[in-house]
């Protein structure tokens, strides 16, 4: 995957290191997981119009959470996050941006969220970035496969999860590899889901698209499910770099452009 937009980033020693963008600031050296693309790409890509409540399933540092938020100015997000380090790290994040009114982090499961009666049918946009590796080598650190592998939020857990906590109307967004594609797309179907969106990310147009997006809702009936889908392909790069430094599309640019300083 193509490098990440880094307009503002300072690092100094590991323990200082600080993501600056257009609205808030990021730090996530307290997570496993870093601010990447993919997180970039769902949160500014996932539909958020007339979305009220908006809940990101293993939130991180909260830079999905924090995108959202920017985007969806009259919405309540709450960020869930099982690693007790990045909860508190993205309740730090949350508390000093512009809209902390309107955000918390909580640190539980996404099943322990799920089962609270306070929960159930609330929610109008369900976001994750979630931890998809499967059968793949793990770290030796604990909290990055937390992160990364699928153990502790299998994609069935994941999708029942999500069905707990939508509205009827709402709609789950998810990043997603492509070699599991064929997975996704057979266990949404068969828990009643049905695709409203789909957005294939490429490094270039040379390069086979290794992650998806993809907008899911509710449907109530086979006809409903079948519904045209929305489908576009994404390349981060549009031409060859330049002394070394990517030169990113203009769909990339513009998805990225409320958050990024040096892109207007």
């Amino acid at each position: 995957m193509a490098s990440t937009p880094q307009a503002e980033i300072k690092v100094g020693k590991s323990e200082n290191r600080l993501v600056q963008f257009k609205q808030f600031s990021v730090r996530d050296e307290r997570c496993a997981m870093k601010i990447g693309t993919d997180a970039l790409l769902l949160a500014s890509w996932c539909s958020v119009d007339s979305m009220l409540e908006i809940v990101d399933l293993g939130c991180g540092s909260g830079i999905i959470a924090l995108m959202i938020a920017q985007r969806a100015s009259q919405a309540r997000v709450l960020g869930v996050e099982l690693e007790a380090n990045a909860a508190k790290q993205a309740s730090s994040n949350m508390a000093a941006s512009p809209f902390s009114n309107r955000m918390e982090a909580i640190l539980q499961s996404a099943q322990q969220f799920a089962s609270q009666s306070d929960n159930k049918k609330k929610f109008d946009l369900v976001v994750c970035n979630p931890p998809y590796f499967h059968g793949k080598p793990k770290s030796p650190d604990p909290a990055r496969n937390l992160a990364r592998h699928d153990e502790s939020l299998t994609l069935k857990e994941l999708l029942m999860t999500a069905q707990e906590i939508m509205k009827l109307n709402g709609r789950l967004a998810l990043a997603w590899p492509m070699d599991r594609k064929e997975q996704l797309m057979q266990e949404s179907l068969e828990m009643g889901f049905a695709l409203a969106r789909y957005c294939e990310i490429a490094g270039t147009t040379n390069h086979e698209p290794k992650r998806f997006l993809s907008e899911w809702t509710k449907s109530a009936s086979v006809v409903e499910a079948r519904q045209p889908v929305e489908k576009e392909r994404l390349n981060i790069e549009s031409t060859s770099r330049i002394s070394g430094k990517p030169q990113h599309s203009a769909r990339y640019k513009e998805l990225l452009a409320p958050f990024v300083k040096d892109w207007g």
